[in-house]
């Protein structure tokens, strides 16, 4: 057997035909080697055949790619190649393509090289995946695909290579199979505790575009945006949450906190509105807090609207003023009423102002009263108040607690994505 055949074939060959060569003149330099007529035992190489491969190498190793390449060609002329002589030629001619840049004939080459199926087949898999790689740097993806699956149905494993196989699918524009691949890997990944590349996820997300599925589309927007947030995917997620039908008109002001965590208010209009929901949801030191942000951000001071906004945030500190000096009046009612909801409520008003631990401890008391129609919306409510205070886990864990088709699902789901891989402001 000769270090020819021996040789570790690796994934992306460069000049191995040269060492190749090398091994090979020994083998036919023998005082025994077989006429041109005669028979040549299976790992011998007859003299038209390694004459010209031998030429070949010395012209290769004065850089004479051209003359070296045409010098191989004489060997076409032979016929009757055994196993090992396809092999050799083709092994040495694909090196030769590939060290002068010419992929697709180096690829054809190689063809030929699994077609002499010499090579054991380990190493006959490694000359496959060198198909298939060439055929995708040249861009032929139909070929690429087709070495490729061809590779795995011979028994390959490799990651890579499933790898290129999904993206061949993706850029030969079969984008429901780039989408089944490519969404196995990203499951696989993330069940093994790593997190893909952006790349795979804006793949898959674009797959879904093309493809028309909009609500395969939303959850690849909501998995790009778990571990790639952007404050474009964001706008979206909140846009497609609370114009989902059955959205509660009630739960507009819980997007507009969403969105003032995330930064997203952007003008003064949206400060405003949110000062007024919050001013009727009875939560005046939050209607307050929204219009000094907007007037710390220049949104208010500005403009013909200047003077009224100025008034409205006035008024907004007076209420919260006053509403601080009757919450505990407040609390002994909320006690005492049958069911949970006033203690809810009043939790939320002293959350809003910033007293969190009292706030938590009121709507949990509300919570385990019972009797509230909106439990779910509570729950969630319960959540913001744990992340506000700085505890992350109870809130998450109090997230993955709310249901609800009316909306406060969706935002339990989108509050997670936040906390748990915030958008940087």
């Amino acid at each position: 057997m000769t270090k020819f055949r021996q040789a570790r074939l690796s994934f992306m060959v460069t000049v191995l035909g040269l060492s190749a060569i090398s091994s090979l003149m020994p083998v036919v330099a023998r005082a025994d080697a077989p006429a041109a007529d005669a028979k040549a035992p299976a790992d011998v190489l007859r003299p038209e055949i390694s004459k010209p491969l031998i030429a070949a190498k010395v012209l290769f190793d004065s850089n004479n790619i051209p003359d070296a390449l045409a010098k191989i060609s004489e060997t076409d002329a032979v016929a009757d190649k055994t196993s090992y002589e396809q092999f050799a030629v083709e092994r040495t001619r694909g090196d030769y393509y590939l060290k002068a840049g010419d992929k697709i004939k180096a690829a054809q080459a190689f063809e030929k090289v699994v077609a002499a199926n010499y090579l054991k087949h380990d190493d006959q898999l490694h000359i496959i995946q060198v198909v298939s790689q060439l055929y995708f740097q040249a861009s032929n993806y139909p070929l690429t695909i087709s070495w490729m699956e061809r590779y795995f149905n011979d028994g390959g494993t490799e990651a890579k290579s499933r790898d290129m196989l999904n993206k061949a699918y993706y850029l030969n524009k079969d984008y429901a199979q780039a989408y089944k691949g490519l969404s196995t890997y990203v499951a696989n990944e993330l069940a093994a505790g790593h997190i893909p590349n952006e790349q795979y996820f804006q793949l898959i997300l674009n797959s879904e575009s093309i493809l028309n599925d909009k609500e395969g589309l939303l959850k690849a927007v909501e998995q790009l945006n778990t571990y790639y947030p952007s404050s474009k995917n964001w706008n979206y997620l909140i846009s497609q949450a609370h114009s989902k039908p059955g959205f509660s008109d009630k739960l507009f002001l819980d997007v507009f906190r969403l969105k003032q965590e995330l930064g997203l208010l952007e003008t003064a209009a949206e400060y405003i509105d949110m000062s007024e929901l919050a001013t009727r949801a009875g939560l005046p030191a939050e209607a307050k807090k929204a219009l000094e942000q907007a007037n710390t951000a220049r949104l208010l001071s500005g403009g013909p609207d200047a003077k009224k906004n100025a008034a409205l945030l006035d008024a907004a500190t007076r209420r919260a003023a006053d509403d601080l000096k009757t919450m505990q009046q407040g609390e002994a009612s909320a006690a005492k009423s049958k069911d949970g909801s006033g203690l809810v409520n009043l939790g939320m008003a002293y959350a809003t102002a910033g007293q969190f631990d009292k706030g938590a401890s009121l709507i949990e008391q509300g919570i385990s009263k019972g009797g509230i129609a909106r439990i779910e919306e509570a729950k969630l409510h319960l959540a913001l108040v744990y992340y506000w205070a700085g505890k992350k886990e109870d809130a998450i864990r109090q997230l993955k607690t709310v249901g609800g088709s009316d909306g406060t699902g969706d935002l339990a789901r989108l509050w997670i994505m936040q906390i748990s891989h915030p958008l940087g402001k």
